[in-house]
């Protein structure tokens, strides 16, 4: 959340600067607070590495032989 809370701060930053600017920064600092908000989402969804959490039991093996099996015609 502090991710894009910061991302967010910086494109307001960019909106501004991009009215009080002329030329080639105003584009680009436009630009920049258009893409940023894409950006913005990706940081905020992006997952860390994976937590092993699974648990370390073995479940026993089961061994059924084919003589076992009953059929019923």
């Amino acid at each position: 959340m502090v991710k894009y809370s910061v991302a967010m701060s910086i494109r307001m930053v960019c909106i501004v600067l991009g009215v009080f600017t002329q030329g080639i920064f105003m584009w680009i600092f436009f630009g920049l607070a258009i893409f940023l908000p894409y950006f913005a989402v990706v940081l905020a969804n992006q997952q860390g590495a994976p937590k092993e959490t699974t648990s370390k039991a073995i479940a026993p093996k089961i061994t059924i032989k084919s003589d076992q099996f009953k059929f019923d015609d």
